[in-house]
């Protein structure tokens, strides 16, 4: 416990010999003064040890650390609680301060000290660094304020020193954190200037002129907006979007004036903002700019909501005015493609029938002509005429299978290509296409070979929809065969059956492959050989009707092989043909 401060004491006994001395008539009646005088000498002594009590109250209880030292040593004659607990509870009192704190004289309190003593003049200090060890031993860094006041007997010479010290620890604590917060919003404030300054999308801050409730009806709040909005805050990049060069020029503009209140779109837009919570993203805006211009924005906007109050909003708006003018042209440019297509359906439905009209008459003709040469064997026309007329019923024939192809092109963009499905034998469908293309292909220089075709293969198929299927394989593989031999086969399980067409011709590029089985698409020149580019299509549209795939594996100057899968089971009857366009593309095995 510190030890009290020791105080003169005053004589409470009576003066010597005045009980013996005899009194005098002045002495008795002086004697109540001397009583009295002796009773206020209690009193105020009393009145000097309860200051003194109140003193020592108040050292002992100060949220400060006091010590006094005494003499040149500076030993240790008073150190209160806070003093003692922040040197570490040792026993103090009595001892000079380098015996009792050896570590004050490395710190420079002892030179403090010295100093003091020997100048009489007091020393402060403000948040000075003090290495001090906690209850645990550990030494803490703490911020103290120091005052060395040197204490004067009574013929006023130095005697001593009394020092003060306030720990501000807490209070330099949370001042360095708030500089060290202060920094850092600095720096961040730095950087999202710098990215809203670089930044290409419209950045910006709107307020209301006057904050409004968001308790009233919808329709009021939407004109408050409009309003009573202003533009308080935006980037560079915003203010190029309405035509101005920097920010500050947009500054204070009106909602209204940039955000077109005439336009329907524009108040749905605020009231999806409002049912929303005051939130809303990628929101479409009609604005006008500067100049006039007509300007398209995409919105993310959240608003400012305090106390029931709307006090404005921060968003990002981009610019897509030429995007949606680009769109509404990859539409109009459809639309415009779309009625070409469909004109251009129509023209070959109109077409094709127009052409058929006068085929049937010439191939009867020409029917007719040949039986007319056969009557006449012995004119020295006719092995010319029959030569003409063969030539001529192929020509017909090829122009009639052309016909054919654009009316079937024409049923099935108009989805009236139907399937009439029956019992078929395919492998005797097989064998027949095969034999009667044999002759063609030898003209050619092929070799049309069948190949592991099995005994029976039947299934639920449309019989003439099956045969075209076939012969367009059978004729393509000719056509690009480089008269080299052609292979057909046929192979099947309980569900499937397979169909083969492979040649050893010219083949298809990989870049071809996946366009072939389009309409009017071509992997090779029409300039070396003919053709529409449709019979592929057609076929593919025709298997996949059957519920079937079709694909094709090819390596360029070795040839092609097509593969047909066709489910054996019935698929509904009389079902019609979708158009190819609307999503269907061949799929694999």
């Amino acid at each position: 416990m510190p030890r009290r401060l020791d105080l003169p004491s005053v004589p409470t006994r009576d003066p010597p010999g005045a009980e013996s001395a005899p009194a005098t008539a002045s002495q008795a009646q002086s004697e109540p003064s001397l009583a009295e005088l002796l009773e206020r000498e209690r009193q105020a002594r009393r009145e000097a040890e309860a200051d003194r009590d109140r003193l020592w109250e108040l050292l002992m209880q100060a949220p400060a650390s006091i010590a006094l030292f005494r003499g040149p040593q500076h030993v240790y004659v008073l150190s209160n609680p806070r003093n003692d607990e922040g040197i570490g509870r040792r026993m103090l009192l009595g001892k000079p301060i380098r015996e009792a704190a050896p570590e004050a004289e490395p710190l420079g309190f002892v030179a403090l000290l010295d100093r003091v003593y020997a100048t009489g003049e007091p020393f402060s200090a403000q948040e000075m660094p003090v290495k001090l060890a906690g209850l645990d031993g550990q030494p803490r860094e703490h911020f103290v304020n120091f005052v060395y006041q040197p204490t004067r007997d009574a013929q006023g010479a130095v005697d001593g020193v009394a020092t003060f010290g306030f720990e501000v620890t807490d209070t330099v604590r949370a001042r360095q954190k708030a500089e060290l917060l202060a920094t850092e919003l600095q720096r961040n404030d730095e950087r999202y200037r710098v990215f809203v300054g670089k930044s290409t999308e419209g950045i910006f801050r709107a307020d209301a002129v006057r904050p409004f409730p968001i308790d009233l009806p919808e329709d009021e709040q939407i004109d408050r907006m409009f309003r009573d909005s202003l533009v308080a805050e935006c980037n560079d990049a915003m203010a190029r979007m309405y035509g101005f060069d920097t920010a500050e020029e947009l500054l204070g503009v009106r909602m209204d004036k940039l955000l077109v209140r005439e336009d329907p779109r524009n108040t749905e837009y605020l009231r999806t903002f409002i049912q929303n919570g005051y939130r809303i993203e990628n929101a479409e805006s009609r604005e006008v700019a500067r100049d006039g211009t007509a300007k398209i924005f995409i919105n993310n906007l959240v608003g400012i909501v305090e106390g029931g109050l709307l006090l404005g909003a921060w968003g990002t708006q981009r610019d897509v005015t030429e995007q949606r003018h680009a769109e509404e042209e990859n539409a109009r440019l459809y639309r415009e493609a779309q009625d070409a297509i469909r004109l251009r359906d129509e023209f070959l439905s109109i077409a094709s029938h127009e052409l058929k009209t006068p085929l049937t008459p010439l191939s009867l003709k020409l029917q007719m002509l040949a039986s007319e040469a056969r009557r006449q064997p012995e004119s020295p026309f006719r092995r010319a005429v029959e030569d003409y007329i063969a030539v001529g019923s192929r020509q017909v024939k090829k122009l009639s299978e052309l016909v054919n192809d654009l009316l079937d092109v024409a049923r099935i963009a108009g989805g009236r290509l139907r399937l009439e499905l029956e019992e078929v034998e395919l492998g005797a469908l097989v064998r027949e296409v095969v034999t009667r293309y044999e002759p063609e292909a030898a003209r050619a220089g092929s070799r049309l070979m069948l190949e592991e075709v099995p005994e029976t293969v039947t299934g639920h198929w449309d019989r003439l929809r099956l045969e075209q299927v076939i012969t367009n394989l059978v004729d393509n593989a000719i056509k690009y065969g480089s008269g080299k031999p052609i292979r057909v086969s046929l192979d099947s399980d309980a569900s499937r059956a397979r169909l083969h067409v492979k040649d050893e011709g010219i083949g298809i590029a990989p870049e071809h492959l996946s366009r072939i089985f389009e309409r009017f698409e071509r992997a090779v020149s029409e300039r070396h050989y003919g053709g529409l580019g449709l019979g592929l299509y057609i076929t593919r549209t025709i298997v996949e009707a059957l519920g079937g795939s079709i694909q094709a594996e090819s390596t360029p100057g070795l040839g092609t092989t097509f593969t047909v899968v066709l489910p054996r089971a019935p698929a509904a009857h009389g079902s019609s043909v979708e158009p190819p366009g609307s999503g269907a593309t061949p799929r694999d095995t």
